[in-house]
């Protein structure tokens, strides 16, 4: 044992100072009686030397001797010299989205705060993620360290390479440690491997247009990390409505969900139940993308026409390419051109179509072109009858003629509208433009858009902005949190997808080994003036318990 300030011994010194107030205490004192007589004729006991001293020395002398001793005794600082298997540490804690599994940071935690137990200093704690910051920098202060280690709080997104995190790193270490739950390949490091927890996992999430136009599919993939079955339920909210669908899943298996939507909103997300331990790889998220179309516009103009396209898309008139879509209307076409086509009461050689003819009745076919459409509101006066191609599809008949079909040839995908709109109530209804997207839709399938990993860089375009709870973001934005976010541009409203890296989901490993201590160690102090003031407040407060119940007696 040693003492950091061997100087405080002086304040042994009030010893004296307790001793000479007892001894005062103590002293014989004179007092008045009635008459001495009586006194006299008591003869005077045999007092021996030892009751002497007894009254001259009280016990509780002794107790406030000892607490003196030990208020010395912890200003002196007296420590315990132990030695410690590690010299320096460079501590390396995994931040990325894999740590934030319920108890995994107070696991990560108390591993961290055991190794900087088992080390003399100094110390430094980098965080490991995308990018790797500094937590503590090179300090002997524990308190330094420990208050480091409480800022810890792992992200959502992906990890850097761990080179970027040990650049960090000034000077040369001891030893180097790796605190993860998913070890790395790195050598010349020493790696804490977490031990593994059970999990289920959406593994991969997308969706495609089927090629007969009639609407997606969504396929979802399903990880069963765990030893046993999982009765896994998948859910896909499409904007529109909700489907489900339930299976078990085979221990450290794989199942692929397959789910046929038919209308689906700008904004897709699949859901697993039950909830685990990481809940962040139990919800993806899916937009779809909705450019503006720009449009080719041949034939007559129709005011209420590309009024009802608007309503359905964002669509612009282009007059110079590139074009999305040619609209053809009241016109006669020599050739047609490639791309997607829509004719309306245009006749061309695939489907010359001749002059119009009086109709009674429109009837549907079960077709997703005419979703959401109520066709007995519809009121025409003529169609005009068409020779469709091989292959053609009819969504609506006008009495015995096609009113509505779609067809594909090696150019592009074809919509032809046959009624004759000026003679109908079409462009007045609401169903109207609902058409009119079941059509555009079909003939311009929506495409999933590039979802955004957390922590990922997006540079928004000029006048843009992301709407958000923490309000909105300027040129640069990097998301923080998975979901749906909202951009802004021009008035316009744009739905982004923002999703946990499936680099994170968590993986079944096993422990790893335990790491060997190293070579280079050290002493290391043990403070002990703590425990020696508790002690000499525990004495002091003895004694003048001590001292009350005596007086009370």
């Amino acid at each position: 044992m040693s003492f950091l300030f061997p100087l405080a011994w002086l304040w042994a010194w009030a010893v004296v100072a307790v001793v000479v107030l007892a001894l005062l205490r103590r002293r014989e004192r004179v007092h008045p009686v009635s008459a001495l007589f009586l006194w006299e004729r008591i003869p005077p006991d045999a007092v021996r030397k030892l009751q002497r001293l007894r009254a001259w020395w009280d016990p509780l002398l002794v107790v406030q001797s000892l607490a003196v001793g030990m208020m010395a005794l912890a200003l002196a600082q007296p420590v315990l010299w132990e030695r410690k298997p590690t010299g320096s540490l460079a501590l390396v804690v995994d931040a990325s989205a894999s740590m934030a599994a319920a108890g995994r940071v107070e696991e990560a935690l108390a591993r961290a705060r055991s190794w900087l137990s088992r080390s003399t200093g100094p110390w430094t704690v980098i965080a490991w993620a995308d990018p790797p910051k500094v937590l503590v920098g090179p300090t002997k202060d524990p308190e330094v360290v420990a208050a480091g280690l409480r800022k810890f709080a792992p992200t959502l997104g992906t990890r850097a390479p761990l080179g970027q995190a040990l650049a960090l790193l000034p000077g040369t270490w001891g030893r180097i440690v790796v605190l993860t739950d998913d070890p790395p390949d790195a050598p010349g490091v020493e790696v804490d491997l977490l031990p593994p927890l059970d999990n289920l996992a959406l593994a991969a999430f997308s969706v495609r247009a089927d090629p007969d136009g009639a609407g997606y599919s969504a396929l979802v993939r399903v990880r069963n990390d765990t030893d046993r079955f999982q009765d896994a339920q998948v859910l896909v909210h499409t904007g529109v409505g909700t489907l489900v669908q339930s299976r078990l899943v085979e221990p450290l298996g794989e199942e692929v969900f397959v789910f046929r939507l038919g209308s689906v909103g700008t904004g897709l997300r699949a859901e697993l139940l039950p909830r685990d331990a990481f809940g962040w790889d139990n919800v993806r998220y899916l937009t779809f993308e909705r450019k503006e179309v720009r449009l080719r516009w041949w034939g007559g103009q129709d005011r209420y026409l590309l009024a009802a396209l608007q309503a359905a898309l964002p669509v612009e008139v282009a007059p110079d390419p590139p074009w999305d879509l040619t609209v053809a209307v009241r016109t006669n076409l020599p050739s047609v051109p490639g791309g997607p086509v829509l004719f309306v009461e245009t006749s061309s050689p695939e489907a010359p179509l001749q002059e119009g003819v009086a109709l009674q009745t429109l009837r549907g076919e079960p077709s997703a072109l005419l979703k959401g459409v109520d066709l007995t509101l519809f009121r025409a006066e003529s169609v005009r009858p068409a020779v469709l191609p091989p292959g053609a599809e009819v969504a609506a008949w006008a009495d015995s003629w096609p009113a509505v079909a779609v067809w594909r040839t090696q150019s592009g995908p074809r919509v032809l509208v046959a009624l004759e709109l000026e003679r109908s109530n079409l462009p007045l209804l609401p169903d109207f433009p609902i058409l009119l997207r079941n059509l555009l839709v079909w003939l311009l399938p929506w495409q999933p858009s590039p979802w955004i990993a957390v922590g990922q860089a997006v540079e928004l375009p000029e006048g843009a902005e992301v709407l958000s709870a923490e309000g909105s973001a300027g040129r640069i934005w990097i998301p923080d949190r998975p979901g749906f976010y909202e951009v802004r541009r021009e008035g316009r409203t744009q739905l982004l997808a923002v999703n946990v890296p499936y680099e994170e989901v968590l993986r079944p490993t096993v422990a790893g080994a335990p790491v060997t201590p190293a070579t280079e160690g050290g002493l290391a102090p043990r403070p002990l003036g703590v425990w020696a003031a508790i002690l000499g407040l525990v004495v002091l407060v003895w004694e003048w318990m001590w001292a009350w119940r005596r007086g009370g007696g």
